[in-house]
């Protein structure tokens, strides 16, 4: 399938940085690698100058990252190290770096395996480009709750993945209120020449500080105890389900785990996948929940 251009453009963008952050470079040496690079469709023999010049200022605006020049010619990034952190325009960044250094070596594809992802990552580019330039989309969506798609305008607030899953957080004119689309629910995405402004106490990470995915109750966030069996714990250490989760004194001899955050369905079930192993204990409401549903399983394998 062709890509389009702004698809595109963004592989080169990203190639271009990785290329940079990796030391210092001359133009003569990215044209020597640019030459070779499985992101160049057109087999440039290199990139000319107005070209490299538009990409530089593309990427300053997109990623707040400067590409600068040394007194030897030679271009850089500062701070390159810090390109490597844990935040999703790192994320984004690897991810199509690997991509491309797959397309090198492609004998390894029988060796690295991943995840199969949902569609809908073709639309992540258009949506870069609408929040970057502040400019409201159409889109054809269609929830996993109705029949059949519709199209809409939207205004784009930002991006957050989630379990392998891409969702847009954006504000709705016609409801009046922000809601969570899925990018793999997209038929169809769109930029229109119509300009919008981003609130200005607009924060995404703050928005989403006590969510677990995207999930944002109209409800306060509340204070969650659980415990669990210790070899389910080791797993929690190294990978938390939540910024909020701090280790408490065992309970009954078991580690125990505190959270601060909507109780929302999407970490119920994140619960749920612990069977017998965890147990919940705060708040009173939601542990007897968890003791009801444990009661109708119970029940449930009674009646064969």
């Amino acid at each position: 399938m062709k890509k389009s251009s702004t698809a595109y453009l963004f592989e080169c963008y990203i190639w271009l940085i990785d290329t940079i952050a990796r030391g210092p470079i001359s133009r003569e040496v990215i044209n020597e690698k640019w030459a070779h690079s499985p992101v160049n469709d057109y087999k440039q023999d290199y990139i000319p100058e107005s070209n490299f010049h538009r990409w530089k200022n593309t990427i300053e605006l997109l990623f707040d990252i400067q590409i600068k020049c040394n007194s030897n010619n030679e271009y850089y990034i500062e701070e390159a190290a810090d390109l490597r952190g844990a935040n999703m325009r790192t994320r984004m960044l690897n991810l199509i770096s690997i991509n491309s250094l797959l397309k090198d070596c492609k004998e390894l594809n029988r060796q690295i395996l991943f995840e199969p992802v949902p569609a809908g990552e073709q639309f992540l580019a258009p949506i870069i480009e609408a929040l970057r330039d502040k400019r409201a989309i159409q889109m054809t969506y269609q929830g996993f709750d109705k029949t059949h798609p519709s199209t809409f305008f939207v205004e784009p607030y930002c991006l957050k993945m989630f379990k392998q899953r891409w969702y847009l957080l954006a504000y709705s004119p016609v409801k009046d209120k922000t809601l969570v689309y899925a990018l793999d629910r997209m038929y169809e995405v769109e930029i229109t020449k119509q300009k919008y402004e981003l609130p200005n106490d607009f924060d995404a990470e703050h928005y989403f500080k006590n969510a677990y995915g995207v999930t944002v109750l109209e409800s306060q966030p509340e204070r969650i105890i659980i415990s669990m069996d210790e070899g389910q714990a080791k797993y929690l250490r190294t990978l938390p389900l939540h910024p909020s989760q701090k280790e408490t004194e065992p309970i009954n001899g078991y580690p125990a785990f505190s959270f601060y955050l909507y109780p929302s369905e999407e970490f119920c079930q994140e619960l749920y996948k612990y069977g017998s192993d965890v147990e919940v204990h705060e708040p009173k409401w939601l542990r007897e929940e968890f003791a009801k549903d444990a009661e109708r399983n119970r029940n449930n394998y009674k009646k064969q």
